[in-house]
């Protein structure tokens, strides 16, 4: 190795993330939290949360309306936070947990929803120009490319006066964009039959305020809401089987307990059983019991 060659760092020396996960303190304890925030329990609406109402509902023809009428697209909603304090404590950080509207769409298993509102969101036009075409998807580019080869070449086409040709041309152009881009959509759209493709939603769809927020909906901590610990570790030995299970079993108790203690139903108590599962899989189904019953005891009450 010559002198100007750095030496290589040892592969022990070089971090992974998993290492750096293991490595975090949080409470002045080894662990990352997991907080809930109240936005998971929240209805989704079209009035407060618009294309994820779409999403949910899988009205792609609403979600085109929206976005006729200029209503912005909401990046996401934070439904939770991972946090800690570093890796000496002294560095706190926080990664939110956002769904955005194609995030709900796929959730809800909506796909074509999924797949117009994702245009949506990269801001591609809804109605073709030659102006915008800079902003169509790479794939559509391409069979506009393959589409002019075989027309171009066409006698009858070249026997067409200039603005003809540019009118058929435009004509093509729109026709490919609405069957293959923007293929979701009913055919009422593009003439802008709105209350009819719409459907129920269409009125309340009218009143829209121009202005909605574009960023992502966070929420301010609430202490009510469901809050966990846990601690990411290695695969232990097979003697330390026992003190890894009684380690799990010990978070999920604890986690589904202070889901029980909120009131928080569902995914909430769910969580206990993922916590334990960090620490090993095979608590996880003596965690699920745990939360069916805590489910059972919650709604006697």
């Amino acid at each position: 190795m010559s002198a100007q060659e750095p030496a290589e760092r040892p592969s022990s020396q070089q971090p992974s993330v998993l290492e750096l996960c293991m490595s975090q303190q949080s409470h002045h304890q080894n662990g990352i939290r997991l907080s809930f925030n109240p936005e998971i329990t929240e209805a989704i609406t079209l009035e407060n949360l618009p294309y994820h109402y779409c999403a949910v509902t899988g009205n792609v023809n609403l979600a085109a309306f929206l976005y006729t009428q200029k209503v912005p697209f909401s990046k996401g909603i934070t439904i939770a936070n991972f946090a800690a304090d570093g890796k000496e404590g002294t560095t706190p950080w926080k990664k939110p947990v956002t769904l955005s509207p194609v995030d709900i769409a796929d959730m809800a298993g909506h796909r074509p929803a999924a797949l117009v509102l994702a245009l949506i969101g990269a801001q591609v036009p809804l109605h073709w120009t030659r102006d915008n075409h800079c902003l169509y998807p790479k794939s559509f580019k391409s069979q506009v490319k393959t589409l002019m080869k075989v027309v171009t070449t066409s006698p009858f086409f070249a026997s067409l006066p200039g603005p003809a040709r540019m009118l058929l041309v435009d004509t093509l152009v729109i026709s490919l964009a609405q069957k293959t881009v923007w293929s979701p959509l009913s055919l009422q759209v593009w003439k802008e039959q709105w209350e009819q493709c719409v459907g129920d939603d269409y009125g309340e769809a009218q009143q829209m305020p121009d202005a909605q927020p574009s960023d992502v909906k966070a929420a301010a901590d609430n202490p009510n809401m469901a809050s966990y610990q846990f601690q990411i570790r290695a695969r232990p030995p097979n003697g330390r089987w026992r003190s890894s299970l009684l380690l799990g079993l010990a978070v999920g108790l604890v986690a589904a307990e202070a889901a029980h203690s909120t009131g928080c139903s569902g995914p909430m108590l769910n969580a206990a059983a993922f916590c334990a599962g960090v620490t090993r899989p095979i608590s996880t189904s003596i965690c699920l019991g745990i939360s069916a019953l805590l489910r059972k005891k919650m709604q006697r009450h």
